[in-house]
């Protein structure tokens, strides 16, 4: 009886080492049958919109005699930041074809962007009488000029992320909603509207 169970016991571990060898077998068979995988190209990044920073630097006062108070500070860099998104929107307009999102954000917040662009107009007259025209025609000038190398940069992105703007834009429905939209930071950009406006002041 004794000879019996041993000789069951060396059966039941030579068929448990035959399966697991024609276990192994099988493995070794199937991952060289395994087609190489194939590479995928990873998708274009999605737009981010924001594609510029919202805040615009103030230029300088010209004289320490013109005194602002910090509630006149925030309505010029407001108004600023109004007029920059317009400039940015209008860049990419005119290189990306997109002029009737353009006409369409234009018409929808003339009111609002016209009051900005008196605030804009009020500041450079402050600060350089009879020749704020000019220092103003050439601030928006520099401005305009500057957001079109940025789009340069950035290549054929530059209208995705424009095209991302201008949908994120013409969501927006009141005013307020638009100065809350310039008052956002670009990604990565740390600087707030009121600090840059606190670096502007005399």
């Amino acid at each position: 009886m004794k000879d019996l169970t041993l000789h069951s016991t060396r059966t039941a571990w030579g068929m448990g080492k035959t399966g697991v060898a024609i276990g192994l077998a099988m493995l070794a068979l199937a991952s060289c049958s395994k087609k190489t995988p194939v590479a995928v190209l990873a998708p274009p990044p999605a737009p981010v919109g924001h594609v510029y920073p919202t805040a615009v630097q103030i230029p300088a006062v010209t004289s320490r005699r013109i005194k602002f108070t910090p509630a006149q500070w925030d309505a010029y860099q407001q108004a600023f930041n109004i007029i920059g998104l317009k400039s940015a929107l209008m860049v990419g307009a005119l290189s990306c074809d997109q002029r009737g999102q353009y006409d369409t954000f234009m018409t929808t917040f003339q009111p609002h962007i016209l009051a900005a662009q008196h605030v804009m107009d009020g500041y450079f007259r402050r600060m350089a009488g009879r020749a704020g025209q000019s220092r103003e025609d050439d601030f928006v000038t520099l401005l305009a000029n500057n957001q079109s190398i940025s789009a340069q940069a950035q290549g054929s992105l530059f209208c995705l992320n424009n095209g991302a703007e201008f949908k994120a834009v013409l969501a927006l429905r009141t005013p307020r909603d638009l100065d809350a939209f310039v008052s956002n930071q670009a990604p990565e950009r740390p600087t707030t509207v009121a600090s840059t406006a606190s670096a502007s002041a005399p």
